[in-house]
């Protein structure tokens, strides 16, 4: 690998790092409460994502837990806020409930999360993907 592609791919990897974290900390202050079976699997990721581990084992089925654990708390806390917080970017400078704010940003931070882990599974799989074209030629 060369380093330019090194240097890529380690950018990602910290991205992904930085946004786990952060989601991990911002999450208690949002009062996001998981529930039912996946409690233990949610509380266990956000742990590891705090102390800045756990991103190896983020997949799809759990990056898509936590964001439906948001959505639903969130629109427990006001009717169709999870949903719209979902599928639209909200301003939250007319605003006045810290709650919904915090919900509303959580959100953010889970589709931030959610983008870096998917642009750093794109780039490892083209470069896997690469790999196996070149392979073929030569």
């Amino acid at each position: 690998m060369d380093e330019l592609t090194e240097r890529e791919v380690h950018e990602l990897v910290l991205d992904v790092i930085v946004q786990g974290r952060l989601l991990a900390e911002e999450w208690p202050d949002a009062g996001v409460v998981p529930r039912g079976c996946s409690k233990n699997l949610i509380l266990e990721t956000l742990k590891k994502l705090r102390s800045r581990q756990g991103c190896e084992t983020l997949d799809e089925d759990l990056l898509d837990l936590l964001g439906d654990t948001i959505r639903r708390s969130a629109n427990e806390h006001r009717e169709d806020l999870g949903d719209r917080s979902l599928k639209f970017d909200i301003e939250t400078e007319n605003i006045f409930d810290a709650r919904t704010i915090e919900l509303i940003n959580l959100m953010h931070r889970w589709k931030l999360l959610r983008r870096s882990k998917r642009a750093l599974d794109d780039k490892i799989e083209a470069l896997s993907f690469g790999e196996k074209t070149l392979s073929k030629i030569h």
